[in-house]
This record gives C-alpha cells, structure tokens and sequence, in this order.
C-alpha cells in the first residue's frame, strides 16, 4: 500500500475492544494510552479494519502491506503476533487465524469521522516561506529522490543557510521522528565530534510536519579535488567517510541508506570534515541507548519487520537484502565499500560488476575494496574502523608487501632445491591417480545443483518427475551414490534407466536431466562407461528438447568432457579437448562469470592436468576467482574441490611444500563443513596424504593408507577410482620400505579394479599392472613379473601411442625387468627409445634420467665395458644429488658396489 492509500484514508477514528486506531495522527492506543508499534503490523490492522469480519487472505494482505517486495509468509505471521501482543490478543480471539487462508477481525468495530479537517498536501516552490518559521525562505529543493522534500533555506535578514525536510504522510513523519532521535543520540553521546549535522528544531504536531537541520555543506556527489596528487586527496576523504561512519556504528547506529548524495563535506576551519545526513531509515541496534541519553523513543528504531527495513537505495543495498534478510552492519560495510571504489575512481556511476579490479592499480588497495564490499558478508571487514585503518597504512603495506614478496621468493628457491634434493616424486602413479579425486566428476554436480535451485518453476517440475520415477522404478533409493558399495541399488538404477524413456517419453527435457542426474551417480561410482552412456542419452535428449543451448546442457557436455579427462582414454580426452574449447567459443564473455565460468575453468583444469600442470594450476586459480566475485558461481564444497585440484597442480610441479598446508586447510574445512566421513573430506584426507608421499615419509604413507582404506570401502567400493588411488599410494610407499610382496597385493588391486570398472586400456589400469609387474621384479619374481610389464607396454603403445609419456615411462618399467632375468639386449633396445624429457614431463622430476643411465649402466657392467659403465654410473651419480629418489639410490649404491666403490 502506497503513503498516497494511507493519506486518503487518514480521515477516521477506529475503536475496537479497548484499541484505538487514529488515523489522522496513526497513533494506536489501548485503554486510552498510546502505545509504540511498528508500521507493518499497524498496516496489518488497519487492513483487517477496512473489512472487519470478512477473511482476508494471506496474499491480499502481503500484496497490500509489503507492495513492492518479495517476502516470505513468515513476515506476516510476525507482523500479526505483534500486533496481538501490543492489543492484548494473546489468545487470538480479536484477531483470528484462518487456517490455510488467512485472518479475520472478529470484534465489533466502531468508526467515526474525524473533524479536525486533513491538511492539503503541500507543494511547495522556490522563494516561499517555510511553513512555521517565516523568516526562512526555500531557496532549492535537495537530494536526488525527486520528491522535492528537502529543501535549502536562507534566512531573509542573515543570509545564514538551513536545510528544511518535510513530511505529511504517517511513513514520512515516522522517518521524521527516527531521524530525529538518532541525530539527538549521536550528538548527545559525541558532542561536537558527531558526525551529523546540528538539528535544530522539529514540528511533529501539524503537517506539514518538518526538521530544521543545519547546512552541512555539498554532498560528496559535488565534491572534487583540489590541485595536487588527486589519488591521495581521495584517499585521505575516504578514511574520513570511513571514520564518520565508524563514529556511528559505534554509538549503535545503522544507517541503512548511505549513498554518495547522503554524505556532506563541510569545510572548517581549512579542514574537511564529514557529515553523515538522511536518518529516516535507520536503525538502533539497542533502544536502551534512548533512555541512557534521555532520548524520546519514536518506537520502532529497533525493529526488524519495520517498512524501512532494506536500505532505500537500490544501487547500494548489499546481496544479502535482496529478500526478507535484515539490515546488519556489514551491510553498511558494503555501501561503504562501493562509495570507496566509486570514490577512488572518481567516477559515481561505476559498479562492482566483473573487471571492476581493473580500475584499481594498487594491488593493496583493490584487496581492501575487494574485502569491504564481499559478496558473502561473513567475509566483509569487520567495521568501517578497520578499513580507515587500512586505507590510512596504504603505503607502509605497499612497502612491507614488496619486502614480504622478495623474501617469499628467495624462500620459495631455497625451498624448490631442498625439495628436488628431499622429494621423491612417484608422479606416474600419483598423477594419474589424483586425476579421479579431485575436483572432477563432482564440480559439474554442485553447479548443476546450484543452478537447478536458482530457477525454480524448473526445478520444481524437475524434482516431481524425479522423485516419482526414483520411488516407483528405483526402489524408493532417491541417491545411488550414497549407497556406494551396494550393488543390488546400483543394478536397480541401471535397469531403471529404459524406463525413463519410456515414462517421459512426452517430456524429452526432464528425461535428460534425469539422465544426467544417472550419470553423475555413476560418475561419482566411478563406473565410467556407464556414466558415459548416461551423459550420451542425456545430450540426444536435449537436442531433442530443443534445449541442446541451455544451461544445463553446457554443464552436462562440460561434465563429460571431465569424464572423458580422468577416463584415461586417449581418443575421449582428444574428444573432451575439443569440446570444451567449442562451449567456450560459443559462451564467449559468459565463459568468465558465474556458474558455468566457474565449470569452464574447471574443466580446462582437469583436461591440462597431465600434460601442462602450470595450465592446469592457472585454470583453477581462475575458477577460486570466479567463485570470489560471485558468490553463487559455487558451493563451498565444489569450491574445496577445486582447492584440492590446485594442490595437486602444485604437487605435479615440485611445490609439495606449497601444497601441504593448503590441503591441511582443505581437510578442516571440509571435516567442519561435511564431516569426517563424508567422501569429500575423505577423498580430500587421501590427497593430504599424497604430500607426505611426496616427501618422503613412507612409513606414515603406509600407516595413514592403512587406516583410511576401510572407510574407503565402505563408502566407495573396493573398485572405486578413490579406492585404487589409496590402493597406488600405499604401494608407493611399500615399495619405499622395501616390502614388495606387499606393495605387489595393493598394485594388483589397481591393476585388476580399474581394469574392472574402466577397462585394461585406460591409464590406472595400466600404471596399476606396471606397479604390479615391478613389485614382482624386484621381489625376486622377475620371471613372473617380465611378462606383465610387457604386456602393459603392448597395451600402452595400443592405446596412446608410441610417442605418449605413459607409454615411454612403461617402457623403462619393462627394460628394468628383462634386465632382471637376463635379456640385455631387449632391455636396452627399450632403454634407448625412452624420451627422458617426457618421462620427466610426467614424473614431475627433470632429473628423472638418471634412472636411465642407471640400467644402461647395468648392461655394460653385464658386458665388462667397465669404461661406459663409470660414465653412466657418474651421470646417474650426479641426477642422484639433485633426487634422492630411492630407486635411483637403490640403484647407484648396488652399482657402486659392483665397481667395489661403495
């Protein structure tokens, strides 16, 4: 309901039970003495009072009282249970609920004409009088609202300057009130410091009702720099705005509505000093600060259904006001941080939309924008004190960031070669392993979430359909993945799939996103091929839904394509390459914001993981960039996900260091969030214990692995990627101990479950048969293990190709054990065709040679060419100094041995 509504109707005296209700002045009493009450519930009543017995709906009375708003039905309920609490209707029988339907006024109610008559609405001009105070002369309306209701006023004999702010309405005289409170608050608990501007007299009697405010200067929309170093000028106006406004935090005020047209620069003295203007939205954050200060209570400055309840302007209001949230203090935070950046950049139109960064060259103070104004408001400075403090060490923080930055890399190289001497790097395995628990397979899966909850009649229709179909032709099981190791549910699921076919025959749409939904399920199971077919219904159905652009139908490709990356095939990542390089043409600027930018840059991750880790790490890095300057881009566990992705990006380029203490923050971060248990926290424990792989301590590999497997079969399965990647660790650091009888068990579990669940092709399967056939060797089982090998690298060369890095590191595996059993010429016809450079590309480890020239030096010790064999043995030497890898170490000191040099 508009002022408008209320002032048409303000011409009558409404008396019911004990209550009271004028109009004229909107004062409710009950037993004759008038009692504080908010505006809404009061709009409520008076609304039941226009149709006093009738029903009256929930939606009627929402549409009339909060016109113009998007609240839920829960703001009703608490409007109408003030409203019974102030009228003494505790047991709801003046005010009745109407279950499902509504409210109803039940008592009789009297009405009668008011005879003082309403006042004209005013219209005022330049050159007249101000109502009241003759002597003051309107001289140009103010503020940027348009309802010319401020005014600049001179004195017709002084010349002094005021400013007059009008109301007539119930609302606007209300605002009048709470201004007035709290500018009498701030200047009675701040004195001359207090941020506003003097009041001077108020008329809450008569309309036109007023205040009369000293003039305060021009707002900051008219204010500019003088000459000289105009960044700074800025600057040092901006930590006076920030401490005015942290002045009145700290008196308990919100102001709800600060914009650039409400903050006044006044000159004093030469000084400039600010003054914060345009209470009528406010809020105190205690009312018991009124009576410490002997400040009348206007009523309502504490509420938190009151009308005023978000801040006024649109263009400053935070995120979190969009809806029915309440005001805090970190919203104020955000409208300060606006104002800063706009202030900063000397340009007022300006947002914070995407690349706003690229207007602030300073690193510095773009972060402190950056804080101020967050998204999320969990994440916004704590106060307006904090950010002055910030803007006012501007320089010694530039000074102590370039000091921080110089030590940090000369730490950061000191650090890379003590790693390169203490970090074993068994990336053949590891790498491919990590590939299947990171982030993929899942990301695709809280996007897709996120945005299905962001579109609701979609999503509801959607969540209908599915539920029947998983009810009644999946056996009542709404999540297969949560039933992990059960197969009876996961055989339920897969002979379920033709009746979707069959049951949204009509409706291709809600068949595609069912089949999506199957094939993340199985994605997650690690049932690759089931989940590609999945994803390949999924994607005939959209096109024939006529939706193959869609949101959903971008996220579905691009979560494929992640299946494809980890699949280990060559041809489907080949595949995978290709398409996202097409979505990304096709999104164009949308493929660098939100949801779907986020997945992108995921996806680019995972596809660049293997072959160019500093790709992959700067695609992750990317997507954390998209989720900060968009808060719904994604979740905070797919936002872990990525975390993780990034570590292992880190770890595949030597930097374990780095990555350690980011995937320690993962862990707790998920453990609080999830669990301890959940499949991401317990994936994100397995991918921590990867950098203790890395580094060397072998015992704690084998121990931590130990315990975490039965939890991994338990909530994975024993063939799951997740589950064969612990499988790879501890037999990493089995065979680090030696112990490779047992390091063989946990590689033939690889070999075998990934064989299983991917195919004897893909890329865990084969790295899982390598380890197996290499524990065999150097268990003494060579004759046993030979063969394997070989067989490995026949399906290696089938699969990838002669030139692939996998296919070279195989080879060097099976040379290892021909040499084992004799067959030197062999060995070395492999030895000679291994590309030290790709091995090394994938092991992470450019001096991964030495192992070469290790062997090499084997097969010359075997044909007494002691001369080449010193030389190898010097080379390998020499890489041993720089990786204190222990096949290598394990391999100089057994030569040094045969040269009788040990």
């Amino acid at each position: 309901m508009t002022d408008d509504t209320y002032a048409r109707r303000r011409r009558r005296l409404w008396r019911f039970s004990s209550v009271e209700l004028d109009e004229a002045s909107w004062i409710l009493r009950v037993n004759g003495i008038s009692v504080s009450i908010e505006t809404k519930p009061l709009a409520v009543l008076h609304e039941l009072l226009l149709r006093s017995g009738e029903v009256i709906t929930k939606d009627e009375l929402l549409d009339s009282v909060w016109a113009g708003y998007m609240v839920v039905e829960g703001s009703l309920a608490t409007a109408v249970s003030k409203l019974r609490k102030v009228i003494g209707d505790r047991s709801g029988t003046i005010i009745e609920t109407v279950p499902r339907i509504g409210y109803r006024l039940t008592a009789p109610v009297e009405v009668d004409g008011i005879d003082t008559p309403l006042a004209p609405r005013f219209e005022f001009e330049q050159g007249d009088r101000v109502p009241g105070r003759r002597q003051w002369i309107l001289a140009a309306p103010l503020g940027d609202s348009g309802a010319a209701d401020v005014w600049k006023a001179c004195h017709e004999k002084t010349g002094e300057l005021r400013v007059f702010k009008f109301a007539e309405t119930p609302d606007t005289l209300r605002a009048l009130k709470r201004e007035a409170a709290l500018s009498r608050l701030l200047t009675a608990s701040e004195g001359d410091a207090a941020p506003i501007v003097r009041l001077f007299e108020w008329n809450f009697e008569h309309a036109p009702y007023f205040l009369e405010l000293a003039w305060g200067g021009e707002d900051l929309l008219h204010w500019s720099p003088d000459e000289g170093d105009e960044r700074q000028q800025r600057i040092a106006l901006a930590i006076r705005i920030c401490r005015a406004v942290q002045a009145m935090h700290g008196v308990g005020i919100l102001h709800k509505d600060l914009k650039p047209a409400n903050i006044l620069i006044a000159v004093e003295g030469g000084d400039q000093r600010v003054k914060l203007v345009d209470f009528g939205s406010g809020r105190l954050m205690d009312s018991a600060l009124l009576n410490a200060f002997n400040v009348t209570d206007p009523g309502s400055l504490d509420a938190a259904e009151d009308s005023s309840d978000r801040s006024a302007t649109f263009a400053y209001r935070a995120p979190e006001l969009i809806g029915d949230t309440p005001p805090t203090v970190a919203s104020d935070i955000y409208a300060l941080g606006l104002i800063v950046f706009q202030l900063v950049v000397g340009d007022w139109t300006r947002t914070l939309s995407p690349g706003w960064e690229n207007l602030i060259d300073d690193p510095i103070l773009r972060d402190d924008i950056a804080c101020a104004a967050a998204g999320n408001p969990a994440e916004r400075l704590q106060g307006a004190g904090v950010l002055a403090d910030r803007l006012s060490s501007l320089e010694q923080r530039r000074e102590a960031a370039i000091e921080a930055a110089s030590t940090a890399a000369r730490a950061r190289e000191l650090a890379r070669v003590e790693e390169r001497r203490r970090a074993r790097r068994p990336w053949i395995r590891a790498a491919v392993a990590a590939l299947g628990i990171g982030i993929v397979s899942s990301t695709a899966f809280g996007v897709y979430a996120e945005d299905q909850r962001s579109r609701a009649v979609a999503a509801r229709q959607v969540a209908e359909a599915s539920y029947n179909f998983l009810a009644e032709d999946v056996l009542a099981q709404p999540d297969p993945t949560k039933s992990a190791a059960n197969e009876s549910v996961v055989e339920a699921v897969k002979r379920s799939a033709g009746a979707i076919d069959r049951r949204f025959s009509g409706q291709p749409g809600i068949a595609a996103r069912l089949y999506v939904a199957m094939g993340r399920a199985f994605q997650k199971r690690g049932e690759i091929n089931t989940a590609s077919q999945a994803y390949d219904h999924a994607d005939r159905l959209f096109r024939a839904a006529g939706e193959a652009d869609s949101d959903d139908a971008i996220i579905e490709r691009l979560d494929k394509a992640q299946l494809q990356a980890v699949s280990g095939d060559l041809a489907g990542m080949k595949a995978a390459q290709a398409s996202v390089e097409r979505e990304a043409q096709a999104l164009g600027a949308r493929g660098e914001r939100d949801k779907l930018g986020f997945l992108l840059a995921t996806t680019r991750g995972t596809l660049a993981y293997l072959a160019n880790p500093a790709k992959s790490e700067q695609a992750f890095r990317s997507a954390l960039s998209i989720a900060r300057r968009y808060p719904d881009a994604a979740s905070v566990p797919a936002q872990l996900k990525v975390e993780t992705s990034l570590a292992l990006s880190m770890m595949r380029q030597g930097r374990v260091t780095e990555a350690e203490p980011l995937m320690r923050r993962v862990v707790a971060k998920s453990s609080a969030l999830l669990g301890t248990t959940h499949a991401d926290t317990l994936v994100a424990r397995l991918n921590l214990l990867q950098t203790q792989n890395l580094l060397g301590r072998s015992a704690m590999v084998v121990a931590g692995a130990s315990r975490l497997l039965p939890l991994f079969n338990e909530r994975f399965g024993p063939d799951h990627r997740s589950t064969l990647a612990l499988h790879s660790m501890r037999y990493d650091g089995l065979a680090a101990l030696g112990r490779y009888r047992e390091a063989a068990d946990d590689a033939k579990q690889v070999w075998k479950g990934a064989s299983r669940m991917a195919g004897a092709n893909t890329h865990q399967a084969l790295v899982g048969e390598t380890d197996y056939a290499s524990a065999l060797c150097q268990a003494g089982s060579a004759s046993t293990g030979a063969p394997i090998a070989q067989d490995a690298l026949t399906r290696a060369r089938k699969a990838f190709a002669e030139s692939y890095p996998l296919t070279h590191a195989i080879a060097y595996y099976t040379a290892v054990c021909l040499l084992d059993i004799g067959r030197y010429r062999e060995a070395q016809l492999l030895l000679n065709g291994v590309d030290r450079a790709k091995v090394a590309s994938i092991v992470g480890d450019a001096h991964w040679g030495g192992q070469v020239d290790a062997a090499l030096a084997r097969i010359e010790m075997a044909k007494g060419n002691r001369k080449a064999a010193g030389e190898l043995l010097q080379s390998a030497s020499q890489s041993m100094q720089n990786d204190n890898d222990p096949e290598l170490r394990n391999a100089v000191e057994q030569l040094n041995r045969q040269f009788g040099t040990s």
